[in-house]
């Protein structure tokens, strides 16, 4: 339907992750603009229904863009969101299929939104996932973790990028790195703000969600480990099973690891430890931002600097 004469339409902005990739920096930066609409956890700006006829009711001037936010678009599964996650679940999640609804299910209901997507270099992307992993309670080893399924993996960003664009348009979707984000906020949100036509603002200074520490990954991973194995009575099982995710989600134990890594000195895990071979189902380079200049600092990262 076309706007009214000299109306302006407000546009949709769609950031879709991917998981750990300053997703919640992004969206403290979009809650404090002035120019865009959101709400944490809505759609389009709005909480539900009724904060949608209650800002109809104020007359308050337009955003220029309103703003839904989920990484678990790039990644979906069917505990995302929930305050137990199914890591069972999530293993066995077909990615490819569940990826295309995601994508099909966006076009549908908003058609003319533009599209966010930022990814992160492999070898990083696989940590932080593995953090996230053990955060929410999981406890496979990192191998494990790194090597489960091969043929599934969501981290083909092309695949994805190509999905995007032929749905939306091309002009439609911006794909930004990560590492831009870490190396220099200010640019990395210019280069948001620019196409949009949105005003430059100070930028958050905190960084949200931090992963666990090296050492912090062996420990909580252990400690969950140990926790599956004792052989303590079903119910106690189950109450043990719902409470560990909130402690390691929270990183209650920060101290007592602290003091465990002092007097017993496991061997921290760090990217060292991603050797290709133990990474090989997550890379997947993509050749679609080999020329983009957001990225070419960083095509080592990708896996891009190697011969094609």
């Amino acid at each position: 339907m076309a706007a009214g004469k000299g109306r302006r339409v407000t546009g949709h902005l769609i950031h879709i992750g991917y998981p750990k990739t300053g997703s919640n920096y992004l969206r403290n930066w979009f809650a404090r603009h002035p120019q865009l609409g959101y709400a944490d956890g809505g759609i389009a700006g709005f909480q539900n229904v009724y904060a949608m006829v209650r800002d109809s009711a104020r007359f308050d001037p337009a955003p220029l863009y309103r703003v839904t936010s989920a990484e678990g678009f790039a990644t979906p599964h069917g505990s995302f969101g929930l305050a137990r996650v199914d890591l069972e679940a999530m293993r066995r999640q077909p990615m490819a299929p569940a990826q295309a609804a995601a994508c099909a299910l966006l076009a549908d209901v908003f058609p003319d939104a533009r599209i966010l997507i930022v990814t992160r270099g492999f070898r990083a992307a696989a940590l932080s996932a593995y953090s996230q992993h053990i955060r929410v309670g999981g406890h496979l080893p990192i191998r494990d973790f790194c090597g489960q399924g091969v043929g599934e993996s969501p981290w083909d960003y092309d695949v994805l990028i190509r999905r995007y664009r032929a749905a939306f348009g091309d002009a439609n979707v911006l794909v930004l790195p990560y590492e831009l984000l870490r190396d220099d906020p200010r640019a990395f949100l210019r280069a948001i703000s620019e196409p949009l036509g949105l005003d430059e603002i100070a930028i958050p200074a905190e960084r949200a969600n931090p992963s666990l520490s090296p050492a912090e990954l062996v420990w909580y991973g252990r400690i969950a480990r140990l926790l599956d194995r004792l052989p303590i009575p079903g119910r106690l099982w189950h109450i043990t099973q719902r409470l560990w995710p909130r402690i390691s989600q929270q990183n209650r134990l920060r101290g007592p690891i602290a003091l465990l890594q002092w007097l017993f000195r496991a061997a921290p895990i760090t990217e060292s430890d991603l050797t290709d071979q133990v990474i090989a189902s997550w890379i997947f380079p993509p050749e679609s931002l080999r020329d983009d200049p957001h990225y070419r600092p960083y095509l080592r990262d990708y896996f891009l600097d190697r011969a094609r």
